[in-house]
């Protein structure tokens, strides 16, 4: 009976030790990473969208990563940055578009000359085809922007990272297509694109844009087509003797792949 009694405080205290232990195990550390091929802000910013939750406190400062969270959380962070630590890819981005004009003209008329009474018809179709291809090497988490068959790289880093308010706000341009690709595998590069275009309804508060984002997984050298513009236009003209009538319509297509060098 004695012994019983005498064994409960040594499991209570073994329990408060455990207990006590665990807690010490599991207390927030930090760590410092040291990036050899690419800087730490870039990693920083990767491993941000993976713990979006306060898991992990993260600064970075040129090549250098310091990450304060719980160790299995760390344990996980130093494989990650293993993995995504290697010196950027460069991809060849080849835009090609194709420019269709259809124009439409015709008109009618009559004219009296000596008591004779003449009329005249006209009809005119007219048909353009227009296909154009452009190229552009970008580094993995470059972008860039594609506008009126023209491609040019993003001049500055986008701050605000997917955000499309924040490369409108940051680089003066109208409408277009933003394409951002990242190399996920030998197979697959992953390409995120936003179009977006002058709104035409007055001016509402924020920017005067309309943007669409999209993210589609290809394989290298597919191509991916971006979207289409289309414009028509419809005029008449009359007078006493004449009327003449015009259409025009125009479509442009834009579309896109990316190669891995």
């Amino acid at each position: 009976m004695n012994t019983a009694l005498n064994c409960r405080p040594t499991l209570s205290l073994l329990l408060i030790l455990l207990l006590f232990s665990g807690a010490i195990a599991a207390a927030p550390e930090a760590r410092t990473y040291q990036m050899a091929q690419r800087s730490a802000e870039g990693v920083a910013q990767q491993i941000r969208e993976l713990y979006p939750d306060g898991q992990v406190s993260i600064t970075a400062r040129g090549q250098q990563m310091v990450v304060r969270g719980e160790p299995e959380v760390l344990d996980e962070i130093g494989r990650l940055v293993e993995t995504m630590d290697v010196a950027p890819s460069q991809m060849r981005i080849t835009v090609r578009s194709r420019h269709n004009v259809d124009a439409k003209t015709g008109g009618g008329g009559f004219s009296v000359n000596n008591n004779q009474v003449s009329v005249q018809a006209e009809r005119k179709v007219t048909t353009t085809r227009r296909n154009q291809e452009r190229t552009l090497i970008v580094q993995d988490g470059q972008s860039a922007h594609i506008s009126s068959g023209q491609v040019r790289t993003v001049p500055v880093a986008i701050r605000g990272g997917r955000n499309p308010a924040a490369f409108l706000e940051q680089v003066e341009t109208r409408s277009g297509f933003l394409v951002s690709p990242q190399v996920i595998s030998d197979q697959a590069v992953e390409l995120n694109i936003v179009s977006f275009e002058e709104d035409p309804k007055g001016n509402p508060p924020g920017y005067d844009t309309e943007a669409v984002m999209t993210i589609r997984r290809v394989e290298p050298g597919e191509w991916v087509e971006l979207g289409s513009t289309r414009q028509q236009r419809v005029g008449e003209r009359s007078g006493i003797t004449y009327q003449t009538g015009h259409s025009r319509r125009q479509n442009q297509t834009f579309e896109v792949k990316v190669e891995v060098l």
